[in-house]
């Protein structure tokens, strides 16, 4: 199956607002039952915003309205989801009812937390699940999709090593086409909520906007190995999380799996068998040798 770094966030009309040392952060996690965590972490700082002469009640008012927006763009998709699934002719009845239990509910739209930050978490049943609701495709096309394989497989004489190399989300390009990648999206959008709901100056909103961001997976697999600035092992699962800037939102990532190159350690197996049934009959046959009773003839005077 093709290793695809996520490209469609849950909603593109978000705004956020950041000017803790948090950054935004995205995350996907394949736990070991199968199934798959999807998390999105908006910090909003109401102090930075206080300490800058914003009111509270501002502050309140601009967290209702991303967590809005959030909300909104959500249900959409759910909504969306809801309608794909009801009119694919590659599931059956039985795929279908299994296709939206699998997947989170209506009610998992509305994210939690306003003015200390905002968070969604969905879980999903397993990875076709993930990738159905996330991909916005058809089952055909999403297997054929998913089927694609374009890895880059490094052939090495005992080793096979298969790198996956992609941009996270915040490097994908924003469907705007003002904007090249979607952190510059978030940025611009962060400032225009704050010149919207502020009077707050050009070079103070460059101080408040975020500029960095964190992406993460999450996996139980001990071999997968990436080019991630940091890995974390918690409770059985390994995190691997990238540093993302706006300068370098496009930036590559790479993970890759190092698995034994199977017909040369099987020859070598055999070849080691071969030599080891060798040494070992010529063994036999010197203690034969050794064995024999040895015939003294006396010649008669």
């Amino acid at each position: 199956m093709k290793k695809k770094i996520l490209t469609i966030l849950l909603c593109f009309g978000l705004v956020l607002l950041s000017g803790c040392s948090v950054p935004p952060q995205y995350g996907i996690t394949q736990n070991g039952d199968g199934s798959v965590n999807q998390s999105l972490y908006i910090p909003f700082s109401a102090t930075e915003l206080r300490n800058n002469g914003v009111e509270i009640e501002t502050c309140l008012e601009i967290s209702n309205y991303i967590k809005g927006e959030f909300d909104k763009d959500y249900l959409n998709m759910y909504n969306n989801f809801i309608i794909r699934v009801n009119t694919d002719d590659g599931l059956s009845a039985q795929d279908k009812i299994a296709l939206i239990r699998g997947c989170p509910t209506m009610e998992d739209m509305k994210g939690e937390g306003q003015l200390s930050g905002i968070s969604y978490e969905f879980t999903f049943a397993s990875a076709i699940h993930y990738y159905y609701f996330n991909y916005g495709m058809y089952y055909k096309d999403l297997i054929a999709e998913l089927n694609k394989d374009d890895s880059i497989v490094e052939n090495n004489f005992f080793t096979n090593k298969r790198i996956n190399k992609g941009q996270t989300i915040f490097g994908q390009n924003s469907e705007f086409d003002e904007y090249n990648s979607f952190a510059e999206y978030i940025t611009n959008k962060c400032s225009e909520v704050l010149k919207q709901y502020t009077n707050l100056s050009d070079e103070v909103i460059q101080t408040i906007v975020p500029t960095t961001y964190i992406y993460r997976y999450g996996t139980t697999s001990r071999r997968l190995h990436s080019d991630a600035d940091l890995v974390r092992y918690i409770n059985g699962i390994y995190y691997h999380e990238w540093n993302i800037t706006l300068e370098n939102s496009t930036r590559e990532i790479s993970t890759w799996q190092i698995t034994a190159n199977a017909n040369v350690w099987y020859t070598l197996a055999l070849l080691c068998g071969i030599i080891l049934a060798v040494v070992l009959i010529i063994v036999c046959i010197i203690k034969e040798k050794k064995k024999k009773p040895q015939i003294e003839i006396i010649e008669p005077k």
